[in-house]
């Protein structure tokens, strides 16, 4: 698209816990740095869990507290960037072009910590896009770009009734994976869901200047399972949850928008 209203794309793979992370950072930022990735974080803070360590939820338990360490690797212009953790690889862009750049990009990362770490398996394989709905001829022009499902009240309530949030979720089940789709009609300032906040990246100024009634599409595809480690097997996945975005999103928006995308 011309003008897609992909704003945020965030892809991850689970893996088996590698618990010492930081004794491999210098390896990992030497590689990342040649790749694109010069500018490096470090980040340690301390996560409390609530889950019975024997699984059994009938006990008591203490809260158990962990050291989590987080490695950090963005593009010099901030708009790209890898968050590495123990137990989890997270490529995040808000400069997307198509999904085979992207996809190319986000296995150049998976490459260079396997080749550090040597991962053994994966536990979850996950994809997710963040869209803005932003009509020209503002919050009316949301039920011309937005199917009527996900509309929520605002096209039943009296013209002098105005919605200030309006929230919808689906859960949808392909042959090949989960699609969690979400879409939030608001006013203001466009922003991020509650459960993501993107850790050093920027938004494009074009989507930073959006300030008044939209809608944002989050749709969220994985796939779960244990599996090998295998960087073909993980590339072939991703396409399957391209595919189950794809279909959440061609459900929720029009042809119209579509059409002004592309224009």
């Amino acid at each position: 698209m011309k003008n897609a209203p992909v704003y945020f794309t965030v892809a991850q793979v689970r893996h088996n816990p590698v618990l010492r992370l930081g004794s491999y950072a210098p390896d990992i930022q030497d590689r990342m740095r040649k790749a694109g990735y010069p500018d490096f974080k470090k980040e340690v803070f301390m996560a409390i869990s609530l889950m019975p360590q024997n699984g059994d939820k009938s006990q008591s338990h203490d809260p158990v507290v962990d050291q989590v360490e987080r490695l950090m690797f963005f593009s010099m212009d901030s708009t790209r960037g890898f968050v590495v953790e123990k137990n989890a690889l997270s490529f995040h862009t808000t400069d997307y072009d198509t999904f085979e750049t992207f996809i190319d990009e986000f296995m150049k990362g998976v490459g260079i910590v396997h080749e550090c770490v040597t991962l053994a398996h994966t536990e979850r394989i996950g994809l997710r896009y963040l869209d803005a709905i932003v009509p020209p001829n503002g919050e009316d022009g949301l039920t011309d770009y937005l199917a009527p499902g996900v509309l929520g009240l605002n096209s039943r309530l009296p013209d002098d009734v105005r919605v200030s949030r309006s929230f919808s979720e689906t859960h949808i089940q392909t042959a090949e994976c989960a699609v969690l789709a979400r879409t939030i009609i608001q006013a203001g300032q466009l922003g991020f869901p509650m459960d993501l906040q993107p850790i050093g990246v920027k938004i494009a100024d074009r989507f930073r200047a959006i300030d008044g009634v939209h809608a944002i599409v989050d749709t969220d595809a994985s796939i779960e399972g244990r599996h090998a480690f295998d960087l073909d097997v993980i590339k072939s996945q991703l396409v399957m949850l391209r595919k189950g975005v794809g279909v959440a999103f061609d459900a929720i928006v029009t042809p119209l928008a579509v059409a002004a995308w592309n224009s």
